[in-house]
């Protein structure tokens, strides 16, 4: 099962081609792709099918090539979840994909095996403007990995002159596949064939473009003019190369690659996360281009007990270093950095400046010649420094992390890499512990970093100390960003957003984001998206460490306050992946006031959203907080919440004992009402259809006064009616229902009731006006990007086809709803509408996928309770046995 874009857009299942229905849908699957595993909104594929000049039902047509799309992927063997909606949009999630194959070898320096992904031009045959950036993009990618793939195989000594003049003659203005020709005719000899592919070169940009070549190929040519002896032996002052280095090969090839080429190269990231073991690695297999030397200086930027070298210092040591004796060197900054010019100038030096401070630090310390490769290393984003190629580090993957742990401590990982948060140097540290502790176990050692709050205590050894290093970044901060960050460590979840940030400290959101910002480029924090940072699990820890008790105590107080207001879509957009975890800390805190109103009002989200497990998480926290705090309002708010979670999740008798314990405290006539019409669904799925219309009678009653209530109660009487087989009865109750939510405003809710409508005008036989209004339904969700509504209406509309006796239709509209759903994870509604797809593939004569659906809808009813629809499930296996 494989997709493809390196190449022709294709599909295939195995051996076999997948086709696609002309080019709209592999429009629309080439958009998908080149954003696999995210949400394409739909505005953006409609951007990509019609190219700006979209028809007024492009949204609808989107929607529709789009799930055509997934019934051809399902139909040929695909996972449920391979093509699903998601909030605004889509998401494509390929199980084998040669976009990220390429990625992922080029990621570990496999050049060679990336490359052989290509099959020519990407996306070739999707034409489109829209889409001209992203062919662009990825065509820029793959000659930048022929680059490094050349690169490293001309630096290993091997002939890659042929492959070369290929691509000089394919690309002539490109000048890195010029730059890589010279030096490999240099290599070899033809110092007369390199010097005319440099002139050939130099000729087509002035004629072309009226250019000259850039400096990096001026200063090869250069060199190949005046051939400097290959045996030149300078002077080596690089630190030890570590023989237990581990992963970074693509950072690795990337520095080889980029040191020749003139401009200063920048390696940065958090502490601890191996930036000078990757440089000192880098250069030793540079070292072979720098004939005249490798130099060092460690700038101290951040050592412990050491001030940082002054550019005046690092200069001194840099000069003795290529021979000229410290009594020769002027004084004063500016006249020694022009010694030190004058004294690199033309020369092939490699200079390697280690835990720099800032840009001011090394400044001064740059050569004026691109002959001479500097490659520095920092934990601060070096963006003022001109020119500058930056690089930055983030903490291991999990596997070259436990590869590590195994290299330094001689032992097979069991978790301990993961408890050091991939952090080169945490897991150096633990490694280091345990080899020096034969009598310990790694079980044991991971088992000491299992807890948050005291892993940086054992994350020492010597002088090595994980919490010492992440102090020097944090001492180096002004005031207000160490305040920033001291609060921060406070903030439960997984995203910290500028609104939270904004609120722990008091200041406005405008401020919060500077501050965000500043903590990003001390490598402080990491950013997920656009407004949504995030912390190194140590480093939370040690910030949290850092707070004072009555600093933290206000700042989560702002912060629960912040959550309990809530917000806007948007609002909730942001921050719902942090609504579990403050619901809970709010709860763990005692602060129950706080963690019942923030689970009621995120609930809502959490259910509209389909995060079912999320959903439960929250209601039962909010519960038990509402319990603690002794308020029988709140302890009866929060079972109406529970209650639906249980619903959302299929635990019908946990819903029940909900909605019954509700009833028993609601004090008001609207509480009572909604306790009443939850446990007349709940009877009615136990097939309790007089108890059901009980509740729903006396809820009537007492909901008056409350419409949007009413009216769902209405909803739910017209489909209890139907059950009892008072059709016009029904038919009334769905129409005042549609009604109410009209006029009061709820499109969400009349969708629904619209749908009921349908299905009651199906059982009176009146056909032509049940499809009519069950296809109106389903267009409003769809206009309202209503998942709920649609899934449920496409299982509506699928019942009123299947009773006008089109089946093939009603599977169509079965089908798209298990899809919605299946994403949703919502098994009441799969039960109804596996059922409907059975029933509609029964109709088309496809038993064995009649038997299928029907035996998915039995077990799902009945693994919740939901006795209607596993009697329908069970009718219908018996119909398909006969």
């Amino acid at each position: 099962m494989e997709f493809r874009i390196l190449g022709p857009v294709r599909v295939r299942a195995g051996d076999r081609p997948v086709p696609t229905a002309g080019p709209r849908q592999e429009r629309v699957l080439a958009a998908l792709l080149l954003a696999a595993g995210r949400v394409v909104p739909v505005e953006r594929l409609v951007d990509v099918v019609w190219d700006g000049e979209p028809p007024a039902t492009a949204t609808r047509q989107v929607r529709n090539v789009t799930t055509a799309l997934r019934r051809t992927l399902l139909d040929a063997g695909f996972a449920d979840d391979v093509l699903t909606a998601e909030g605004p949009g889509f998401v494509l999630r390929p199980p084998a994909f040669d976009l990220r194959e390429f990625e992922a070898h080029a990621e570990r320096g496999e050049y060679r095996e990336a490359l052989a992904c290509w099959r020519g031009p990407a996306l070739a045959g999707v034409a489109g403007a829209a889409l001209e950036g992203e062919v662009a993009r990825l065509e820029e990618h793959r000659l930048s990995t022929v680059e490094l793939c050349l690169a490293g195989e001309l630096a290993d000594g091997e002939d890659v002159v042929a492959e070369l003049t290929a691509l000089v003659l394919e690309h002539p203005l490109r000048e890195g596949f010029t730059g890589l020709l010279m030096r490999a005719l240099h290599q070899r000899g033809r110092q007369a064939d390199a010097l005319r592919v440099y002139q050939a070169t130099r000729r087509r940009l002035v004629d072309e473009l009226g250019v000259e070549p850039g400096p990096r190929l001026r200063s090869l040519h250069e060199q190949v003019l005046q051939e400097p002896p290959e045996d030149s032996t300078g002077p080596c002052y690089l630190p030890f190369d570590l023989p237990d280095f581990t992963g970074r090969q693509h950072e690795v090839d990337r520095l080889v690659a980029l040191l020749p080429e003139g401009a200063p190269v920048v390696v940065d990231g958090m502490a601890g996360v191996g930036k000078t073991a990757l440089a000192v690695r880098a250069a030793h297999l540079a070292a072979s281009a720098f004939g005249d030397g490798q130099l060092f200086v460690d700038l101290h930027g951040f050592t412990p007990g050491r001030a940082p070298l002054s550019p005046e210092t690092a200069l001194e040591a840099l000069l003795v270093q290529l021979g000229v004796p410290a009594n020769r060197h002027p004084d004063g900054l500016d006249r020694r950095a022009a010694l030190w010019r004058a004294r690199t100038a033309g020369r092939k030096l490699l200079v390697l400046l280690d835990n720099a401070l800032n840009e001011d630090q090394v400044r001064p310390l740059l050569p004026g010649t691109g002959t001479v490769a500097v490659l520095a290393t920092s934990r601060r984003h070096l963006t003022a420094l001109d020119g500058a190629v930056p690089i930055s580090v983030d903490i291991l993957p999990p596997s070259a992390a436990s590869a590590l742990f195994t290299a330094v401590s001689g032992r097979q990982d069991a978790g301990v890499a993961q408890r050091c948060g991939y952090l080169p140097l945490a897991i150096r540290i633990a490694a280091a512990r345990l080899r020096h502790r034969p009598q310990w176990t790694v079980e044991e050692l991971a088992e000491r970093l299992g807890s948050e709050h005291d892993r940086l205590a054992e994350l020492r050894a010597g002088s090595r100390d994980v919490a010492a290093a992440f102090s020097l970044s944090y001492e180096d901060l002004p005031l207000v960003q160490r305040r920033m960050f001291r609060l921060l460590g406070g903030h439960p979840g997984t995203v910290l957003t500028t609104g939270a940030a904004a609120a722990m400290a008091g200041l406005s959101e405008r401020d919060a984001g500077r501050l965000l910002e500043d903590l990003l480029d001390a490598h402080l924090l990491t950013q997920h998206s656009r407004g949504g940072y995030g912390f190194h699990d140590l480093l939370a820890e040690h910030a949290r460490g850092l707070a004072a008790p009555d600093e933290a105590a206000v700042a989560r107080s702002r912060l629960l306050d912040y959550y309990r207001d809530g917000g806007d879509e948007r609002w909730y957009a942001g921050e719902t992946r942090n609504l579990v975890a403050v619901t809970e800390h709010a709860l763990a805190h005692e602060r129950y006031d706080h963690a019942w109103r923030i689970a009621e009002h995120t609930t809502a989200h959490l259910q509209q959203r389909g995060r079912r497990d999320e959903f439960l998480t929250v209601a039962r926290a909010g519960n038990t907080a509402a319990r603690r705090l002794g308020d029988p309002d709140a302890i009866q708010c929060s079972l109406g919440y529970l209650a639906d979670a249980y619903w959302e999740s299929g635990e019908l008798g946990a819903a029940m004992a909900c909605a019954e314990e509700r009833l028993d405290l609601a004090g008001s006539a609207v509480d009572r009402a909604a306790a009443l019409s939850r446990l007349g669904a709940l009877h009615g799925m136990f097939s309790r259809y007089d108890k059901a219309f009980a509740c729903y009678r006396d809820a009537l009653l007492l909901a008056s006064a409350d419409e949007s209530l009413t009216s769902l109660i209405l909803a739910n009487v017209s489909h209890n009616k139907v059950m009892l087989g008072r059709l016009d009865d029904a038919l009334a109750s769905a129409r005042r229902a549609t009604e109410i939510r009209l006029r009061t405003g709820d499109e969400r809710g009349a969708v629904l009731s619209a749908a009921q409508e349908a299905v009651v005008l199906s059982h009176l036989s009146r056909s032509e006006e049940a499809l009519s209004l069950a296809e109106r339904s389903v267009r409003a969700a769809v206009e309202l990007a209503y998942p709920f509504g649609e899934a449920w209406s496409r299982i509506d509309y699928a019942d009123v086809l299947l009773a006008a006796e089109l089946p093939a239709q009603a599977r169509e509209q079965a089908e798209r709803a298990c899809g919605i759903l299946a994403e949703l994870n919502h098994p009441l509604l799969l039960a109804m509408a596996a059922n409907s797809l059975g029933a509609a593939c029964r109709g088309t004569g496809d038993p064995e996928a009649a038997l299928r659906h029907h035996r998915l809808a039995r077990d799902t009813a009945r693994r919740i309770g939901y006795l209607a629809q596993e009697s329908r499930a069970d009718h219908g296996i018996a119909q398909l046995m006969e």
